[in-house]
């Protein structure tokens, strides 16, 4: 799990007041992590060009083009006439180092790498005609693309203004940035790696609420203990509605992260029903229930779910009878997708927001939810977000590969697997999601072609 920070401009003031660390040594560390970056992708000789605005960021791009001038041919696009006091020294040194001007965005030729230097965190604007032009250009040719902080036309929250550079690689200063793991900036930040600034990472980063999960972070149920049984494995009950198929990929699910037991809960008969699967026509024993996957409009009492742990996805988002579970149960796990979200916020008086304003904000309704409410949510998205208790846990495996219908049963099935073990509500809900995203990352099948059974395979080989 690493630590990911809204701003690192309290981290930076760190090393120069702490550790003794000047400006000029801090840029000077960052524009060699990039070089580095830059020269385990190109051959000597490569053209390169930076194009450079008039910030800090500017001058960290300069200075990496600097440091690569003896074995490449470099090139430098200004696309600011105001220069702070660090980017017109670094503009200085460069100019003699042989480095080359570009004046135009005409004389954008085809390069074997561009650095966007032009911005760092700190837009709170739609980006000029002339960056904009520069930017669509650049999106459009097949060299490497290299982002210095964070992709421009991104701002600290992740939003994309009217344009956006399409970084393969995003080189960021210090420490992760939330900026980077937004839904909208998935497909612009490519590779994400850290630079370090010349401080050890446990003495540079202080105290956050976002982090961010890895696969290294996923603890699987594995047995240990050799005397026994099914029942030493927990029994999970899921409430089965109109959709049949969606309980029952919920249900495989379950068995597959290692559930003993597995019941689907419905008065009706469920014919073709897998013989590892029962059938109970009540889960008034049950300590450990899923419900909402596919339940349509089917009745369920919910205050009969108060004393139970309860993972609940689907049609019960747009229940009001929601609240008064949300309200009085704190072992549940919510694990909503963004329109189902935005109808709970509704019922819970916290904001009436359109799904559209919801996806430029998932950070903030997501950390505003659960401040108001002491249960897990796992809010669905290309980086899944785990709130609780004010804190973010951001999942950053999301794979196109899952937008299928019968997803997120199997996600809530995984989940609900691991609460009938004995995991928390906060460990079922993170490790569900990552065992939910890496099972699939072995599966040689077209993107296009993945499907809810590949899942449950897949957890079966993590």
């Amino acid at each position: 799990m690493k630590k990911i920070f809204l701003s690192t401009n309290e981290l930076d003031r760190k090393c120069i007041e702490h550790f003794g660390l000047s400006k000029e040594i801090l840029m000077e560390n960052a524009a060699s992590g990039i070089e580095k970056e830059i020269r385990k992708n190109l051959t000597r000789n490569s053209k390169i060009l930076a194009v450079c605005g008039g910030g800090n960021n500017g001058a960290d791009g300069i200075c990496t083009l600097r440091k690569l001038a003896k074995d490449y041919e470099c090139y430098l696009l200004l696309v600011s006439d105001k220069l702070n006091e660090m980017t017109k020294f670094q503009l200085s040194i460069a100019k003699s180092c042989g480095i080359k001007i570009v004046d135009r965005i005409d004389e954008i030729d085809e390069y074997d790498c561009y650095i966007d230097a032009i911005f760092g965190s700190g837009l709170n604007r739609d980006l000029e005609p002339r960056i904009y032009e520069v930017i669509n250009t650049i999106n459009a040719k097949k060299g490497l693309k290299i982002a210095v902080d964070i992709p421009s036309g991104i701002n600290k929250f992740g939003q994309i203004n009217n344009i956006a550079f399409k970084a393969d690689v995003a080189i960021t200063m210090g420490a992760l940035k939330l900026a980077l793991f937004l839904d909208e900036a998935k497909d612009f930040v490519g590779k994400i790696k850290v630079v370090n600034l010349g401080v050890s990472r446990a003495n540079f980063e202080t105290q956050t609420n976002y982090f961010l999960l890895t696969k290294n972070d996923l603890k699987l149920p594995f047995r240990e203990k050799k005397n026994s049984n099914k029942s030493d494995y927990g029994h999970l009950y899921i409430v089965c509605g109109e959709m049949k198929g969606a309980a029952e990929i919920c249900a495989m699910s379950a068995v597959s992260i290692g559930a003993g037991l597995v019941s689907l809960v419905s008065n009706e008969n469920i014919e073709n029903l897998s013989p590892i699967i029962m059938q109970k026509s009540s889960f008034a024993n049950a300590k450990t229930i899923v419900c909402g996957c596919g339940l349509g409009n089917h009745h369920l009492n919910l205050k009969e779910l108060i004393d139970k742990n309860v993972v609940i996805d689907a049609d019960l988002f747009y229940k009001d009878e929601i609240l008064d579970l949300i309200t009085k149960n704190e072992n549940l796990v919510l694990t909503p997708h963004p329109k189902e979200f935005v109808s709970l916020l509704k019922i819970c008086g916290i904001v009436d927001v359109s799904v559209t304003k919801l996806q430029k904000n998932r950070f903030e309704y997501a950390k505003l939810y659960s401040k108001n409410y002491d249960n897990v949510l796992v809010l669905k998205g290309a980086n899944t977000i785990i709130a609780y208790k004010e804190k973010l846990y951001i999942m950053p495996c999301g794979d196109s590969r899952l937008s299928k219908a019968g997803s997120g049963d199997a996600l809530a099935g995984i989940i609900g697997g691991l609460l009938a073990q004995n995991y928390t509500p906060l460990n079922a809900a993170i490790n569900g999601v990552l065992a939910h995203a890496l099972s699939i990352k072995k599966c040689r099948y077209n993107s296009y072609a993945i499907t809810p059974f590949d899942i449950i395979e897949g957890i079966k080989c993590l």
